[in-house]
């Protein structure tokens, strides 16, 4: 690679295609052309960006197969897209059991009348269910669950909220597959599952700890955190649609998880060669259980069945006849990332959606709610990056970059820095695609070999700086628009663009500071000491 890059008009030609295609991400927009209607949004602005550049010669079909099928710098596209679904099917199955939904009520019924133990407990559920599984779980499943707790307790629901959204941030942060950024990161710089916790666990946890004191102190006020509240008297069982599947995803998670481990020992496996396998094993066993019930059913009415179809479909009737519909989760998902895409599928499919429903209605449901446009949207962000690279864009950021080089110290804080705020203008998963290739550059480390303690403070800052980016903005992480959106669903609407920022610059600062004073000791401790 050249360290000199003279850019010409294919160079701002890329950058302003792959900078419309971040905007259209962020915010979608709907034009209408006669008779023809343009959705440009997460899952079509950047493929439509690529046709550009091919169209106008700024990139060649092999830069578009690099971008897909992944370049020499250790980065591969089809991988991380294959461990993220993998992982996605056997969390959502979990969840269509209603396991999270039965977690939640029991938290509450714990906690009773208690407003600062329901607050604390709710802190620790979404931590540690963001941090085994994801922070798309919580922010699914939690914001319709905490919208619909603080309605019925009467309860100013901006503390709550906002400790679900900030938790599940971080506590993404403590493993490998907590957040496509750290899958990214990882498997650029080889990366392994153990090494990945071993460096990332003890910042997750300062990070949760001076985040919960943060919460506290913010919303002290009994407005929004009252000390007595009167939670919904509902009973947990009732959104258990599925026991032993429950039972059985939690075996296999974990299984997942220590194999996970055991594996990244072993030289030449995959992550992904780990957890798809698993995710076939839930697959087949969801589809049994659809079999299984077919057959339970035959000559009753299917529709008056309890079938395990989702707690999004599951109502719990409380004692005052107040109804819960978790509705929001599978709705908002699919009203979010699908719903445009589906009125072109809709009709072509129709016959056999309504066959697979009828046959297979767990497996519908789960493959449903499946974030299928982040396929679109991840690989074509990919080859953008790699357009960026082969324009010469790449050259410059890391020649500019390369500043924060000076010591192990001003890496960590640098990097982490300048990532968090790259997040409110690109999103996470984009900046962090950006960002691996920018360390990757000769440039960044001014054609020389930097000190690997160096090289590992710019990646650990990218880490921290990718998952706690999410935490400022709404528009931060794909997530955060998710959270956004679903809020809108519940008719909630104090948690605007300008106050969700309001809350989040008070403790974005604290745990950003924490997490990485965390990581430079654990550095100077593993390099210097």
């Amino acid at each position: 690679m050249d360290s000199q890059v003279n850019l010409d008009t294919h160079s701002w030609i890329a950058l302003a295609i792959f900078l419309c295609a971040i905007v259209f991400v962020i915010r979608s927009v709907t034009i209408h052309l006669w008779k023809i209607t343009i959705h440009l949004n997460l899952a079509t602005a950047p493929p439509l960006g690529i046709v550009i550049l091919l169209a106008s010669k700024t990139i060649t079909w092999q830069t578009v197969g690099d971008g897909f099928i992944g370049s020499k710098l250790g980065v591969q596209p089809y991988s991380i897209m294959l461990l993220f679904y993998s992982l996605a099917y056997i969390c959502i199955s979990l969840d269509a059991t209603g396991l999270i939904q039965f977690c939640a009520f029991w938290v509450s019924r714990k906690a009773g009348q208690r407003g600062h133990l329901a607050f604390t407990l709710f802190y620790l559920l979404t931590s540690l269910i963001s941090g085994l599984a994801s922070n798309d779980v919580v922010i699914l499943t939690g914001t319709a669950f905490l919208s619909y707790f603080t309605r019925v307790s009467d309860i100013h629901p901006t503390a709550f909220l906002m400790s679900e959204f900030t938790s599940a941030n971080i506590a993404s942060m403590a493993l490998f597959i907590g957040n496509p950024t750290n899958v990214v990161v990882s498997e650029a710089f080889n990366i392994s599952f153990v090494t990945y916790s071993a460096w990332m666990l003890l910042p997750t946890v300062v990070c949760l700890g001076v985040a919960y004191i943060s919460l506290r102190v913010v919303f002290n006020s009994p407005k929004y955190l009252p000390r007595v509240i009167y939670p919904p008297d509902a009973e947990p069982r009732t959104v258990l649609v599925d026991p032993k599947g429950a039972i059985f995803g939690l075996v296999l998670l974990g299984t997942c998880l220590a194999t996970l481990v055991g594996t990244s020992f072993i030289p030449g496996v995959s992550v992904w060669m780990v957890t798809l396998p698993f995710a076939v094993i839930m697959l087949c066993r969801d589809m049994w259980y659809d079999l299984w019930e077919l057959l339970r059913r035959s000559g009753n009415d299917v529709d008056s069945a309890r079938t395990r179809i989702s707690p999004s479909m599951h109502e719990v009737q409380s004692d005052n006849d107040t109804t819960i519909s978790v509705e929001a989760d599978a709705r908002a998902r699919t009203s979010l990332k699908n719903e445009e895409v589906n009125k072109e599928i809709a009709k072509p499919l129709a016959k056999v959606s309504e066959y697979f429903s009828k046959h297979l209605p767990c497996v519908t449901s789960v493959v449903t709610r499946m974030p299928w446009t982040i396929l679109p949207f991840a690989l074509s962000m990919f080859v953008l990056v790699e357009g960026l690279s082969h324009v010469g864009w790449i050259a410059v950021f890391a020649k500019g970059l390369s500043v924060v080089t000076y010591n192990y110290v001003a890496t960590v804080f640098g990097v982490m820095g300048i990532s968090i705020i790259a997040c409110q203008l690109l999103n996470n998963l984009p900046m962090t695609i950006l960002f691996t290739r920018i360390l990757q550059h000769p440039n960044f480390s001014h054609n020389t070999q930097l000190p690997e303690i160096i090289v590992q403070a710019a990646v650990l800052g990218l880490i921290v700086g990718s998952n706690l980016g999410a935490c400022l903005t709404q528009v931060g992480s794909l997530a955060g628009i998710m959270f956004e959106h679903i809020l809108k669903t519940k008719g909630i609407y104090i948690l605007g663009y300008f106050n969700f920022l309001k809350w989040n610059l008070i403790l974005l600062p604290l745990v950003a500071a924490a997490g990485a004073g965390v990581v430079t000791a654990e550095l100077w401790f593993h390099y210097l000491r």
